[in-house]
């Protein structure tokens, strides 16, 4: 049963559900929410009747309503899956400790009606973000509608009303819009922050690069085409396909794209723990700079120790034999 469905049931039977009676089924209710939405990547504490206090019914009213606001908020909150990469980085970043959403968290927004009016993925992320902070002096994350950038420092995105044209294919999705940040334009609101998380992890000692490869064009226009090598092509192969292409990527993976005007592209292909095992990830950067002659290289970081086996077999498994190989074996093709 839904929040809204208990709402509606409460409505019919008021005299039924005194507060006496309604406190436990809503702590139950969220309970359950929490654990179905977010796993064991966020834990959400349960409002409860302080030990030793007398029982009023002012009391049980006001825990009542701390809980109806957190299940509307995340009922009603809309598609909070696509957090889970994120929420799996900040796991690391928080020492391997899930992520807690407590009063202030729910506290973001002085209204359920504000709540509501905000854009979907910009209001989830006020909530998932209050009280995050990064960096070696444990700055928070978002001032406001700010996000914290590794460089230049504090940002403020631009959410855009239509598809971007450096994404013509990516479908626009109002609840999660193209956004603009600094220089760079990214599909959705999400893989923003995505990218701005990402960049926080080595500050954090979480995940180490573990292997680096290079592939730079011919400076000859003839030989980009005739003469450039199998793994050149094949990083451009895996920039230009669809990041929703599971047979490429794995059902596991979630794939964030970043681009400049100067066709500059940078992707990340994360694998979690359901990839990698539990606690651990990888992550593919796959680079095009056409500032630099068109150079393409490659960047595997992960968290798994040495000698870093299932690593090597996602790489492997996204980048395929030949590319994976010279990944792998660290073959810089060089200039």
């Amino acid at each position: 049963m839904s929040y809204s469905q208990l709402e509606a049931l409460i409505d019919a039977h008021t005299t039924q559900f005194t507060p006496a009676v309604l406190l436990p089924i809503l702590q139950r209710r969220l309970s359950v929410v929490v654990a179905a939405i977010f796993g064991a990547l966020v834990e959400v504490p349960i409002p409860q009747l302080t030990q030793g206090a007398a029982v009023t019914v002012a009391l049980t009213r006001a825990l009542i309503e701390q809980l109806s606001r957190r299940l509307f908020m995340l009922e009603r909150g809309g598609d909070w899956a696509r957090w889970k990469p994120v929420l799996e980085m900040l796991y690391l970043l928080r020492g391997k400790r899930p992520l807690v959403l407590a009063d202030d968290n729910f506290g973001v927004f002085g209204s359920r009606a504000a709540f509501m009016s905000e854009t979907e993925a910009v209001r989830q992320w006020k909530i998932l973000s209050c009280g995050v902070t990064v960096g070696y002096q444990q700055r928070p994350l978002m001032d406001g509608n700010g996000i914290l950038c590794l460089y230049p420092g504090r940002c403020l995105p631009s959410l855009l009303a239509s598809a971007s044209p450096l994404f013509l294919h990516a479908p626009f999705d109002p609840a999660d819009p193209p956004t603009e940040l600094a220089d760079y334009t990214y599909p959705n609101y999400s893989c923003m922050v995505g990218f701005i998380v990402f960049c926080w992890l080595p500050n954090g000692h979480p995940m180490i690069r573990v292997k680096y490869c290079c592939y730079f064009r011919r400076v000859n226009y003839c030989c980009f085409f005739r003469c450039a090598s199998a793994a050149y092509l094949r990083v451009g192969e895996l920039l230009a396909a669809s990041p929703t292409d599971a047979a490429q990527w794995g059902a596991e993976a979630a794939v964030f794209d970043e681009k400049r005007d100067d066709r500059w592209h940078r992707r990340l292909v994360m694998l979690g723990s359901e990839a990698m095992s539990e606690g651990h990830m990888a992550v593919i950067r796959l680079v095009r700079d056409m500032g630099r002659g068109d150079d393409r290289c490659v960047i595997v970081s992960t968290t798994e120790s040495a000698p870093h086996n299932q690593t090597r077999t996602v790489v492997m498994e996204v980048l395929g034999d030949q590319l994976g190989g010279k990944v792998w074996r660290q073959e810089n093709e060089g200039r």
